[in-house]
């Protein structure tokens, strides 16, 4: 008699994560696609890294106490009242300036993992990851540009692992030479990856005692390393945009 899989076995689904990358080429601002993609691709990867976020005290009792962040980020007067100059204004300037919401990608990910059952302790680590990614942003100094989510998805995948990140990344990695010509994008991602490895732990942090912390201190204690490849790679992707969007008006103009 042929054994039944284990309830906890979560097999690689290769042909939904195709799916689900065909739906992201047509619609690369539709962040669900990238859930199910992730999701798809997952396996049993991320127990590994859960193990570890347990053997510190701080991510032991993040899984425990079955800790949320979504409320705290989301309630932006209490945000705008912490120190200038700290995590959470830095934060709150970034979300709005991006125009983006702490529940934004709550529900996003909702829609791209329905159906879809995890024990109560990988739930908790996957809903803290998705809740502190913009936070992850703006420690970082990656961008939401294309290639600011691909240095942040080397960093995440140093962090954590995960499959489905690393093959969003790889099929990125194909893209940015064109999208960046003539600027060190390549190097750029990689040394997201490198930054990530570096780093302390971005899982096993109390976010919510970090937040009024000064921004550069809390940066500098979790040994986040500045991008300078990034950075020299995304004003040179602006000016060819900016440049680019000249031209069509230009051309407008002339035309009318």
């Amino acid at each position: 008699m042929e054994a039944k899989p284990s309830p906890e076995t979560n097999p690689i689904r290769w042909g939904a994560a195709f799916k689900a990358l065909v739906a992201l080429a047509k619609d690369n601002d539709d962040t669900t696609h990238v859930f199910k993609i992730v999701d798809a691709l997952r396996g049993e990867s991320e127990r590994a890294p859960l193990a570890r976020m347990k053997q510190t005290e701080i991510g032991r009792k993040i899984i425990d106490e079955d800790r949320s962040l979504i409320e705290t980020l989301a309630d932006r007067e209490s945000l705008r009242a912490l120190p200038i100059g700290s995590l959470g204004r830095e934060y709150l300037a970034f979300m709005e300036r991006e125009g983006l919401s702490a529940e934004g990608l709550s529900d996003a990910s909702i829609e791209g993992y329905e159906g879809r059952e995890l024990d109560p302790e990988l739930e908790t680590f996957t809903t803290w990851a998705r809740d502190s990614h913009d936070l992850w942003h703006v420690l970082t100094g990656y961008g939401r540009d294309p290639l600011g989510e691909l240095c942040l998805l080397g960093v995440l995948y140093s962090q954590i692992r995960s499959p489905g990140t690393a093959f969003i990344a790889l099929l990125g990695l194909l893209q940015v030479p064109f999208e960046y010509p003539g600027a060190p994008s390549v190097r750029a991602v990689i040394q997201g990856f490198h930054i990530g490895l570096r780093a302390e732990s971005l899982m096993a942090q109390d976010w919510e005692a970090l937040l009024p912390r000064p921004f550069e201190q809390v940066r500098s204690e979790l040994r986040l390393k500045r991008p300078d490849f990034y950075e020299r790679s995304h004003p040179l992707h602006d000016a060819r945009r900016s440049k680019s969007r000249a031209a069509v008006a230009a051309a407008e103009a002339n035309a009318a």
